[in-house]
């Protein structure tokens, strides 16, 4: 689909507002974003080249994380756990099965070194 074409059938003023976009010099509101996304059958992520956050993961991460604090008695702030959640996260999305035991749980014991050296 053309610039032109894909522009029209988002309700775009024009191509050059597309490629406003597309070269960071605008940005889309929320509704042109949506009608962008439909025209292309995109997401807003992959649109902007934002990786899907898997949400079972973080889900996963967040009872490591509460576990390895209850078992060692600690007590943190709540952005202070937010960051240990997405720290655990990502170190988890670059290599998934590092941290992971032979039944795919967490691995407590790798995951509270690294929690270690986060806090």
């Amino acid at each position: 689909m053309s610039g032109e074409a894909a522009a029209n059938a988002a309700g775009l003023s024009s191509a050059q507002t597309l490629y406003g976009y597309e070269k960071d010099r605008r940005e889309p509101d929320f509704s042109a974003l949506i009608r962008l996304c439909n025209t292309l059958g995109e997401t807003p992520n992959s649109l902007f080249s934002f990786p899907d956050f898997n949400r079972a993961l973080m889900a996963d991460v967040m009872v490591a994380v509460d576990e390895f604090m209850a078992a060692n008695r600690r007590k943190v702030d709540p952005g202070v756990k937010a960051q240990l959640c997405f720290a655990v996260y990502d170190a988890l999305e670059a290599e998934p099965d590092k941290l992971r035991d032979h039944n795919g749980r967490l691995n407590l014991s790798e995951l509270m070194g690294l929690m270690r050296l986060a806090l």
